[in-house]
């Protein structure tokens, strides 16, 4: 009984200590710093929707598609982001 007490506790340590965002958590992360930055430089572009996909539970490698609106149309772009819990990085890929 001892023994799975310990692991009990031990399991919910780690779930409970998880800090990572979601998925759709970190996409709107990536979205207010798209929007700050000198990408969206044209008050005209806005972003439509952002969907992130992680590479594996121990990745910290997101892959993603960007949908924007602007003046020339709509544009589909791909996203890398990475992210290990506490910061991220984003770049879209020509």
């Amino acid at each position: 009984m001892n023994k799975y007490l310990i692991m009990f506790v031990a399991l919910f340590m780690l779930t409970a200590c998880e800090s990572r965002l979601s998925n759709e958590e970190l996409a709107s992360q990536v979205i207010v710093s798209m929007e700050e930055s000198s990408f969206f430089t044209d008050a005209s572009i806005s972003v439509d929707s952002l969907m992130l996909t992680r590479e594996s539970a121990e990745s910290y490698t997101y892959t993603g598609i960007l949908e924007t609106s602007e003046p020339g149309g709509n544009f589909t772009y791909s996203v890398d982001v990475t992210y290990d819990g506490d910061y991220f990085t984003w770049e879209i890929v020509e």
